[in-house]
């Protein structure tokens, strides 16, 4: 029994809005729409022709279709479908099996289908005609044909003729529903399937039909068709009828009386030709219907988009499908504007942007942040610091308006304010060095913007780059003694920047005891003597260092040597036994400084009172040795005891 759908109940709108067409047709059956590729036209032309593409359908209800031939481009593999049936039976019908959708055939609603294993399809189907010897492969008449069972029995004929599928294990008979809503397809295959007798198992048939949704066009593909004239006088038909085995339609050359026939590489296709089922419709930009022509002429005015519709009602159902796609039409002068690259000044001053096409019949029109700038009418246009922003140019000529847009951008511009500090840390055994780099962001800022960004690098490269910033700043660790740091500032948009460097170390300071205690004479025998303290003991306080880096001061008590204050002048008086305190200084770092003493004693001037002649007898036995210390006490006199020699 048929099923009949009314209209009123299936009613299903389906709209496709610039989606790619090969989302949608499973073949050339299937429904689709193509507006054209974007069309840009010439501003002295103004107009251009659209020629939109798309499926004609038609009715099936007046039992008429038009046979053609196609490319033979099969849409769809012919083994591996998802139903293989390989019944390894001859001559046998499939169980019936249920369509997904409803197909139109010879104005019926057809919503289910058999497989017989002689290249037929049927429509028309019984339940119980299943199983070996239901599928006839005996005929001799022509299609349409209701009198010989192997076609009387048929609907789809792709072609009939005697196979034997028991005579192989690689054969395969399948079908598979392929594809979505609209564009759903049944495709049946036959796939290296043996002919039937002994003497012709050797030659293979592959065949496939396809059955399109809602435009109901049937396609025949045959890959190889070989032929048996030595059984059933190698007939074999293809076609389609109804079923009632009245009407039919078979490709030239392909009925029976044509037999016997081979064919490789050939296709067909079965499109009702009733009444039309679609109705085609051009939209306007503002969605209103311009025409029922596939070609129209259009004129836009700028960039437009106009829109192919096509309504596809099917003809079993009513079930109504709509499929849309745009394309873009565009009018191209004859001149350009180009105002070139975007600008980023950090130097304020102006900007001249120039659009002069070079054509005198041009007008233009200046915009900023698309607000029209009233009197800027002239090719070109100074933008002036602090006005930033986006501005635009139309020039005009023949109704035929180009723009283009560029962005100003003026910057403050930072300095270095001041030169920035180095910076050091006294090694003194216990405080490692690390840094507060940030101790020269206000050195560098001075009264500039409290905005301004100050980030610390290791390069000059790094600092102009802004790259790899020293983080935390505020307590960078040095490795080694010394290191250049280089300081970059920048504005808000990090644009505009300046950079300088500075000096990080890790500074020391030494002092070397001198021999103590150290006397000094007094030559003038008053009680007082004066000494260049830097010019005796700078050298063996300092050591090894550098005399040029370090200053060596004398004071007379730890306190102020500590706080390097209250240096003792040079000369310095010496007057009796005194202590002093040397502080040597790093001259690059004056909190970095180390501490001695010494004694310093006044010794008086000595003197020498005229020593007494020694004599000895010689009186032949004495070996006339002295002592000469025999001297000491008439020399000294009354002074301490001294070194004599």
């Amino acid at each position: 029994m048929k099923k009949n759908y009314s209209p009123s109940i299936l009613y299903f709108i389906f709209l496709v809005f610039m989606l790619p067409l090969s989302g949608f047709a499973q073949g050339p059956g299937s429904l689709f729409v193509n507006a054209g590729a974007d069309v840009v036209v010439d501003c002295t032309t103004g107009c251009t022709d659209l020629t939109a593409t798309f499926l004609e359908t038609f009715d099936t209800s007046g039992s008429t279709y038009t046979v053609s031939s196609i490319p033979f481009v099969p849409p769809f593999p012919f083994n591996g479908l998802a139903n293989p049936l390989n019944p390894d039976i001859d001559d046998a019908w499939s169980p019936v099996d249920n369509l997904p959708f409803d197909f139109c055939f010879f104005g019926n609603t057809e919503t289910q289908f058999q497989i017989g294993s002689n290249g037929v399809v049927r429509f028309d189907v019984d339940p119980g005609d299943t199983g070996g010897g239901s599928n006839a492969w005996s005929f001799d008449a022509n299609i349409p044909n209701n009198f010989e069972e192997a076609l009387g029995e048929a609907n789809i004929l792709l072609p009939v003729h005697d196979m034997d599928p028991t005579e192989s294990n690689s054969e395969e008979i399948g079908y598979e529903v392929i594809g979505a809503y609209p564009n759903r397809v049944l495709v049946v295959s036959y796939y290296e399937v043996p002919m039937y007798s002994f003497s012709c198992n050797n030659l293979l048939a592959t065949q496939m039909a396809v059955f399109y949704e809602f435009s109901n066009v049937i396609e025949m593909y045959v890959l190889n068709k070989p032929s048996c004239p030595s059984w059933n006088d190698g007939n074999a038909a293809m076609g389609i009828q109804n079923n009632a085995g009245t009407i039919g339609y078979v490709p030239p050359g392909r009925n029976t009386s044509d037999s016997p026939w081979t064919t490789t590489d050939e296709a067909w296709q079965f499109s009702p030709s009733g009444t039309p089922t679609y109705v085609f419709e051009w939209l306007d930009p503002a969605g209103n219907v311009i025409s029922t022509n596939p070609t129209i002429n259009v004129c836009p005015s700028g960039t437009e988009i106009y829109t192919a519709r096509v309504t596809y009602t099917n003809s079993c159902n009513g079930d109504v499908v709509v499929l849309e796609d745009e394309v873009e039409v565009s009018l191209q002068a004859n001149f350009t504007v180009d105002l070139g690259p975007d600008v980023e000044t950090c130097n304020g001053g102006s900007v001249v942007l120039d659009a002069d096409t070079g054509i005198p019949t041009v007008t233009y029109e200046w915009f900023l942040n698309g607000v029209l700038i009233p009197g800027a009418t002239n090719p070109t246009y100074t933008v002036n610091a602090p006005n930033s922003g986006t501005y635009t140019v139309e020039a005009t000529d023949n109704g035929c308006t180009v723009a283009d847009s560029v962005d100003i951008n003026f910057y403050e511009q930072p300095v270095i304010a001041n030169q920035p500090q180095d910076l050091a840390i006294c090694d003194d055994g216990t405080t490692p060095p690390i840094f507060d780099l940030t101790q020269n962001d206000n050195v560098v800022r001075g009264g500039q913007n409290p905005l301004f960004n100050i980030t610390y690098h290791h390069s000059q490269l790094d600092a102009i780059n802004d790259a790899n910033e020293i983080v935390p700043a505020n307590a960078y660790l040095l490795v080694g003694t010394s290191e250049i740091i280089w300081v970059r500032i920048e504005d808000q948009s990090g644009t505009c920047f300046a950079i300088d460097f500075f000096e990080i170390f890790y500074s020391s300071a030494t002092a070397t005891q001198p021999a103590s205690p150290h006397r000094v004479c007094d030559i003038g025998l008053d009680g007082a003597e004066d000494l260049n303290l830097n010019n005796v003991f700078d050298a063996v306080i300092l050591g090894t260092q550098d005399p040029t880096e370090f200053t060596v001061t004398y004071h007379d008590n730890p306190a102020d040597a500590i706080a390097g204050i209250n240096a003792l002048p040079q000369p310095y008086t010496v007057t009796g036994s005194v202590f002093i305190f040397a502080r040597v200084t790093n001259n690059t770092s004056s909190g970095c400084f180390a501490t001695t003493q010494f004694n310093l004693i006044l010794t008086p001037q000595p003197t020498a009172n005229p020593p007494v002649d020694l004599y000895q007898c010689d009186d032949g036995t004495t070996a006339g040795v002295f002592n000469l210390t025999d001297n000491d006490a008439n020399i000294l006199g009354a002074q301490d005891p001294a070194q004599f020699t």
